[in-house]
């Protein structure tokens, strides 16, 4: 297995489908075609077949795509949100805006289920839902955290190995193992809240609206955008609890 140094977070589109521009679409338009999802949600709809059912298709994809941006260490979230030593340092640093504390974790894996979800609308009427399952086991061995303001902000050293598996209305459209060399300092670019009152509101729901009577060669003017929605964080299991703690504080 090829290991890859690590020198910003990769997100689970990455993970799964590489880095080529357009290749996870294609593969979601591709896999939600061969399947009729979008139109077993669009029979009866007048004007939204052919062409413009597979311009639907492709706006469901491209928003499916979107929900994958996350960086994979957000996944590990509630996983490290358990562990009191990280949510001390969390507090401490936080009551202390100028610090910093090292943490050195344990040897550990986390597992997340992630269950985001387009919604299909036509003019204005919802027809249905796609949905999709992301699930991850995320495994690091000597990796060193920093924390400021209540944030994991970098992991130092060690190696994160990570399998992803995607699936579509329950069809595996993708699995992939890979493992990440964490040399140096990989900065987690905004932070990891560690604190539930910290963490951001952000959706993991999509929905894809269009007219019914609109122009098909032009996508029946089909638009992609982003509802509001407080995130539900994945469920996450840790192999262990407590994580040891031989750190310092910076001031």
């Amino acid at each position: 297995m090829t290991t890859v140094t690590l020198t910003d977070p990769a997100t689970a589109r990455e993970l799964l489908f590489g880095a080529e521009p357009g290749s996870s679409v294609d593969a979601l338009a591709e896999s939600l075609h061969e399947q009729g999802t979008v139109g077993a949600l669009l029979h009866g709809v007048p004007r939204l077949t052919g062409a413009a059912g597979q311009a639907v298709e492709h706006q469901v994809a491209a928003a499916l795509n979107g929900l994958l941006e996350r960086d994979l260490f957000g996944y590990a979230a509630a996983g490290w949100s358990r562990y009191n030593v990280l949510t001390s340092a969390a507090r401490r640093t936080r009551a202390d805006p100028g610090s910093e504390e090292v943490v050195v974790l344990a040897n550990h894996c986390i597992t997340s289920a992630d269950h985001p979800c387009v919604d299909l609308l036509v003019d204005g009427t919802p027809v249905g839902s796609v949905r999709m399952q992301l699930i991850l086991a995320i495994e690091l061995a000597g990796v060193i955290a920093v924390i400021r303001r209540a944030r994991l902000v970098e992991l130092r050293t060690g190696t994160c190995t990570v399998t992803g598996t995607l699936l579509v209305e329950g069809q595996r459209i993708a699995q992939r193992h890979r493992a990440f060399d964490l040399r140096g300092a990989v900065h987690l670019r905004h932070g990891i809240p560690l604190l539930p009152d910290e963490a951001p509101e952000s959706g993991t729901r999509a929905a894809v609206v269009g007219a019914a009577d609109g122009d098909a060669d032009a996508g029946t003017g089909s638009a992609a955008r982003t509802e509001a929605a407080t995130e539900q964080l994945p469920q996450a299991e840790a192999a262990t609890e407590r994580l040891p703690w031989t750190g310092h504080r910076v001031a």
